[in-house]
């Protein structure tokens, strides 16, 4: 026994020396934060006693909702103004540390203003303007939109029976939890679900499928309405012609493009053909599922359903990282960009490309309806103005631009617009022609 406590003295002074300095550390850190605690008392007391901080809280303290939460919390309909700007300076220090410690707070934030104060929905007037393709000034363009496919989004509030939308809103909340510290969501920027993730291969083996088309010389400077659909095909396939890909900042809209058009970017350089993100093609609406999570200036990350489809290997994840170009991501469209400016933007940004003959462009449904509402004649009854695209659907029309006496003319000619594949919604049912 005494051989034992010989052994296990040495281990007991080293924890009795442990002890006091851990007491002796701990008793300064205690005593300094009784004197903070103090000091900042005292600094609010100061604060709640001026004229009109006093005012502003005694006002408060008036309010029947503020009396029934200061009940709720501090046990009295009235405590004393000092007391009631202690708890305000406290909740705001736990929105500062929530701003601090969620990458999304501020995105969700900004989803609560945008919804209420925007006026998104603000495209341009059409005119009936004579277009005079003859002109010296006049520009053409081919464009190709390409809507995105069927998004989790769709798979909460648009599928199944309402009855059970509930049970799915549940589901998808409990989901959007486990993602809260990632910058990943089902609501906000809402990716392909699997039906659309489906709707990209079919979109891929339709394109893959059509023969080779422009065979003649000088067929790829033509305008859409003289060209074949298997000659806009190899075009879109980057076959024939000069063309570049543009999208959406929104995860669906890119993922739809990296995933339809593959084979293209298999076979080019990634120097050669990029996407380009675009702010400017930000879908057309309030909802949060048009905000994107992805910020300014950044590369998106490849949402991870994509990341391990079956058949793909890392394919998707390789184009996230190598054929994204994210200088025109300027972030979240902004309350005075509205649809009218994102088409201005769009529109210049067109024009302004050299040695190209068409853009392919992924994005949204309101976005291409309002796109169409805008720039074909105010006259024209085509259903493109009134109807949306079906879930990777595409279509190609002619894009002039010119001015005439003074006045800047954007122009869609209505006979040039053809449907590829898919094509417009139709009343009753999706039209799927090709």
């Amino acid at each position: 026994m005494d051989d034992l406590r010989l052994k296990i003295a040495p281990l007991m002074e080293a924890l009795a020396t442990a002890k006091t300095a851990a007491m002796n550390f701990a008793e300064p850190l205690g005593q300094r934060f009784w004197v903070l605690q103090a000091q900042l008392a005292d600094i609010v007391l100061r604060l709640s006693a001026v004229g009109p901080v006093r005012s502003g809280l005694e006002w408060l303290l008036e309010v029947n909702l503020v009396q029934s939460v200061a009940e709720a919390a501090l046990g009295s309909r009235r405590p004393p103004p000092e007391t009631l700007l202690s708890a305000l300076l406290a909740l705001l220090g736990l929105v500062l540390l929530w701003f601090v410690l969620v990458p999304k707070a501020k995105l969700i934030l900004w989803s609560f203003i945008y919804f209420f104060v925007s006026r998104d929905k603000k495209p341009h007037k059409p005119t009936d303007i004579r277009l005079d393709r003859n002109g010296a000034n006049c520009r053409h363009m081919k464009i190709v939109f390409i809507r995105h496919g069927e998004s989790q989004w769709n798979s909460v509030f648009n599928k199944g029976w309402k009855l059970f939308l509930p049970f799915r809103l549940v589901r998808a909340l409990i989901k959007e939890v486990g993602m809260l510290f990632e910058r990943g969501s089902i609501f906000y920027d809402s990716p392909l679900n699997d039906e659309g993730l489906k709707q990209g291969w079919d979109l891929l083996t339709f394109l893959s499928s059509q023969p080779a088309g422009c065979r003649e010389p000088g067929d790829c400077q033509k305008p859409v309405e003289q060209l074949q659909l298997e000659d806009i095909v190899s075009i879109i396939r980057g076959d024939a012609g000069e063309s570049i890909v543009a999208s959406s900042i929104l995860r669906r809209a890119i993922s739809t493009a990296l995933l339809a058009l593959g084979p293209r970017f298999l076979k080019s350089t990634v120097a050669r053909d990029r996407v380009f993100l675009m702010t400017s093609l930000q879908e057309i609406s309030r909802n949060v599922d048009t905000l994107a999570i992805t910020p300014s200036r950044a590369l998106p990350k490849v949402p991870p359903d994509e990341a391990k489809m079956k058949n793909m290997g890392d394919l998707m994840s390789h184009f996230y990282k190598t054929r994204l170009d994210h200088r025109h991501n300027v972030g979240n469209k902004s309350l005075s960009l509205k649809a009218n400016k994102r088409q201005d933007q769009f529109v210049n940004w067109v024009f302004e490309q050299k040695e190209v003959d068409c853009i392919i462009v992924a994005g949204h449904s309101l976005w291409f309806r309002e796109f169409f509402k805008s720039f074909l004649p105010k006259s024209s009854s085509h259903e493109a103005k009134t109807s949306k695209m079906v879930n990777c659907g595409v279509v190609a029309f002619d894009l002039y631009s010119t001015t005439q006496h003074g006045t800047k003319v954007i122009r869609i000619l209505p006979e040039s617009i053809k449907e590829i594949y898919g094509g417009f919604e139709t009343k009753g049912k999706k039209s799927k022609k090709a």
